[in-house]
């Protein structure tokens, strides 16, 4: 009993380290490794699996940005503006969350995985932008939108599409958009999780705070290693994982049930 214990406490000490160092590192993703990782590691259910992913990214992200700030790579403003405006999506999710089926929650969330591995592949495969230019309202306001319905659903951050968004609205270069990410990615989790405020008794919170001390020392750790990195590289690699994950997750939740 006590080694089955030791190997599921290393098992969310590595998960951990790997959602940290991929915020770390792209600035998203977090959650699209933690929600799987919950789910058919843990035996979570997708209501609990989502809602354990909000606590770990957003400690995580919040961490994994203070080197970024460091190095001049956070914009407070663009951040603070993109959270305001999807806090109304977030609140909707929330609320949406608890009435779909749960094959139908994990069949969506490997749907989300696809749409971040499009957008990481083709951020990665765009000329790196110099500067920022100006952008209209409405945009914003649908991107930010659709970020915090995203979070609310399926637990997730949003960085894979705040990411992108950053580049292509603001023109942002892709370290200050992932710097810039982290820090909605905290605020829209968050969020979030404070509107889950009524699940969280159902939470066997023990495996998620040891997710979240991995999550800690990996964000950190990656975050301070970016500029080593190549950051193109790494995109590709991460949206070809996510799209392996998705495929599994699909086949795990149609074919074999749902854990």
């Amino acid at each position: 009993m006590e080694g089955a214990t030791v190997v599921i406490i290393v098992e969310a000490l590595i998960v951990g380290l790997a959602v940290g160092a991929i915020l770390g590192l792209v600035g998203a993703g977090g959650a699209v490794l933690a929600v799987p990782a919950f789910l058919y590691l843990f035996d979570f259910t997708a209501l609990q699996a989502t809602t354990a992913s909000l606590a770990v990214v957003a400690v995580a992200a919040a961490f994994g940005a203070i080197p970024r700030m460091r190095l001049g790579q956070v914009r407070f403003r663009q951040a603070l503006l993109f959270w305001i405006l999807g806090v109304a999506g977030t609140l909707a999710g929330t609320r949406i969350a608890p009435h779909i089926p749960e094959t139908a929650l994990i069949a969506g969330f490997a749907l989300v995985m696809v749409g971040a591995a499009f957008a990481m592949w083709r951020k990665g495969s765009g000329p790196e932008p110099v500067g920022t230019r100006e952008t209209s309202l409405w945009l914003t306001v649908v991107v930010a939108s659709g970020v915090g319905l995203l979070t609310g659903i399926f637990g997730v951050g949003g960085g894979f599409l705040i990411v992108p968004a950053l580049v292509l609205v603001f023109g942002f270069p892709f370290g200050v958009a992932a710097g810039t990410s982290l820090v909605i990615v905290a605020l829209n989790s968050v969020t979030a999780l404070v509107f889950r405020a009524d699940t969280w008794h159902d939470i066997p919170w023990q495996l998620p705070l040891v997710v979240i001390v991995g999550g800690l020392i990996g964000s950190v750790i990656a975050s301070r290693a970016n500029l080593a990195v190549s950051q193109r590289l790494l995109e590709r690699a991460f949206a070809g994982l996510l799209v392996l994950l998705a495929v599994w997750m699909v086949v795990e939740a149609l074919l074999l049930g749902p854990q």
